[in-house]
């Protein structure tokens, strides 16, 4: 695959661009950047565990940003940090910046009498902005963009084709929205009468802080009378689903295809792998790490690492089953006792036998 070529910058650059400390020669000068299998004597890689060591003694990458444990095991210049990954994504960032366009709303594009649109910003063609709606400085709104009635856009925000946001939500700044991604729809809500159901309005609305990134095809649903709320620096994979009066914490991390239901509150931190599915109503503690396709139906109280995945049973089976699981640990200790007791008493009977 070819990459969009990069300036050549010394290493002692990208040290300083990366927080790292130069091992090696700061006039070397880098190319490119890629893979380690794929990286050449101009490339720039990083290695971070748990990758095996093995391959920083095939690599023929010219440059590597490496812990100060590996470094012994690669013979080329290095650049040091506690952070491999870190580091290399500020030398992408430095390296390949992202252009913005020109200022200005494109013909096509149709912006509301009474909607406020800083000068600074770039509307193209194909948006619709709605009455009462706020675009501050910097935002860049790509083609099929809707902002619905009194949305408010914060400086610095990228919204991808397609993007819809719903009336009345509000984004804060430098945030990114990739593609297709709907922000304030109704919630799943309705209260069952008889044999139908009654469809619960939702009149609270979608409050994201600074600096998320929202993946594509994923949808944030409104409140039904408070806000959904999703704090500064959260970063949302493609195909996830917030659902209504959820509270997601600070820089916290949501990998693909999890599904958080209503009024669930998750905490800040938290790193949270794809599949995921969250029951409603409940709450989870700053810092938790829970695995891929975990089954999440009740309170996490403290942080750790979490997980658990079975398949489905029919339900009455499945509290049975619940039941006995809980009972295990407390087995086991009886099990365990019971083979210390069973060793004394061979070991009395042999000595007795050898008496």
């Amino acid at each position: 695959m070819s990459r969009p070529a990069a300036p050549s910058l010394s290493l002692g650059e990208l040290a300083q661009v990366a927080k790292a400390q130069l091992r090696g020669d700061g006039r070397f000068l880098v190319k490119g950047v890629a893979p380690l299998e794929e990286a050449g004597p101009q490339d720039l890689s990083f290695y971070q565990p748990p990758r095996s060591p093995q391959i920083l003694r095939e690599t023929r990458a010219g440059a590597l940003i490496l812990r100060e444990q590996e470094v012994g095991l690669y013979g080329g210049h290095a650049l040091i940090s506690s952070n491999p990954y870190a580091s290399f994504a500020r030398v992408l960032q430095h390296l390949y910046p992202v252009t913005r366009p020109v200022p200005g709303v494109e013909a096509g594009a149709w912006v509301a009498s009474d909607a406020r649109v800083h000068p600074g910003a770039c509307i193209e063609a194909g948006v619709r902005v709605a009455a009462g709606a706020i675009v501050e400085d910097g935002c860049w709104l790509e083609t099929g963009v809707v902002l619905g009635a009194g949305v408010r856009l914060g400086a610095g925000c990228h919204l991808f084709p397609g993007v819809k946001i719903y009336a009345g939500c509000e984004i804060g700044p430098d945030c990114t929205i990739h593609a297709n991604a709907v922000i304030g729809a109704d919630g799943f809500g309705f209260a069952p009468d008889g044999d139908a159901y009654v469809k619960i309005p939702h009149i609270g609305g979608v409050r994201i802080g600074r600096g998320v990134e929202i993946g594509a095809n994923s949808c944030i649903d409104r409140g039904v009378m408070a806000d959904t709320v999703i704090g500064d620096g959260v970063k949302i994979d493609n195909l996830v689903q917030i659902g209504h009066n959820v509270t997601v914490g600070e820089h916290t991390v949501i990998a693909g295809q999890t599904g958080v239901s209503g009024s669930t509150t998750i905490g800040a931190h938290c790193r949270i792998g794809g599949q995921v599915g969250f029951a409603g109503h409940i709450r989870i503690a700053d810092g938790c790490i829970i695995a891929g396709q975990s089954a999440i139906t009740h309170d996490l109280r403290t942080p750790g690492v979490y997980s658990g995945v079975l398949p489905a049973r029919p339900v009455r089976r499945w509290r049975r089953l619940v039941a006995r699981f809980d009972a295990l640990e407390e087995f086991a200790q009886r099990f365990k006792q019971w083979e210390k007791t069973a060793a004394a008493r061979a070991s009395a009977h042999r000595e007795e036998s050898d008496d």
